[in-house]
């Protein structure tokens, strides 16, 4: 599903990428930890070209979306993904702000879009909020909304960078549970967190990121009960 090959990215005097390489398999669920300022969230902003690499290569389904001629906004049809902040429109409902992209793209009429939120809401138990605006929901039901606002495109693949860092810890486990569901329908996703009981969890694979390179990866039972690299037992042994 997904494949990069030696990435690079810099910002002015930081190397954020450094020549990156991973393969991600159709169905995999790929969790990626590491200290703060190691490249994690950029690595998962490039995959979408929310960041633009200055040189390597990425293929999403067979297709180098790093090519010139790449269109980029139909890629991001493909990708959902769900921010540490929640970026819902705060002038619109939760059903607008679900319906809003299927409707304006073309994808869906608005009465499919319509039926589609009803479906995601209650999917996830919000379905009473479906008129309210997001002031007046909570931190982790606005997580769970953005989540939902992502699967009504269709996505084939989820990118969650951090998504329980700006929630108080009563609300993290309502957001993980959507996305520990999510998981179990195959969905392909690569998550970046720092809550390791769930990556333990929910993983296929775990990656352990340092200084912009990823130096170890395992699944989760190896990753945490036998990590090989002293920089990663180190990490372990403090968040643990």
């Amino acid at each position: 599903m997904i494949t990069v090959k030696d990435l690079h990215k810099n910002f002015e005097r930081v190397h954020a990428l450094r020549g990156v390489d991973q393969h991600i398999e159709k169905g995999e669920k790929v969790v990626i930890i590491g200290p703060s300022g190691c490249g994690k969230s950029t690595f998962l902003r490039c995959l979408n070209l929310l960041e633009v690499p200055d040189s390597g290569d990425i293929w999403i389904d067979g297709e180098k979306i790093t090519d010139v001629d790449c269109d980029v906004n139909k890629l991001r049809q493909k990708m959902g993904m769900v921010f540490q902040q929640f970026n819902l429109f705060p002038h619109k409902t939760i059903r607008e702000n679900i319906t809003l992209a299927p409707t304006l793209l073309g994808l869906m009429t608005q009465e499919e879009a319509d039926a589609k939120a009803t479906e995601l809401l209650t999917r996830i138990g919000l379905l009473e909020k479906a008129d309210s605006y997001p002031a007046q929901l909570s931190g982790g039901q606005k997580q769970r909304i953005a989540i939902v606002r992502s699967l009504a495109m269709n996505p084939e693949v989820m990118l969650f960078d951090e998504p329980t860092s700006a929630l108080d810890p009563e609300m993290v486990g309502e957001v993980l549970e959507v996305i520990r569901e999510l998981a179990e329908t195959g969905m392909t996703m690569v998550i970046v967190t720092h809550e390791m009981g769930f990556a333990r969890e929910v993983a296929t694979r775990c990656i352990f990121m340092e200084d912009g390179k990823m130096i170890e990866e395992a699944p989760p039972k190896e990753f945490f009960e036998n990590p090989q690299s002293p920089r990663l037992k180190d990490f372990l042994s403090k968040v643990l």
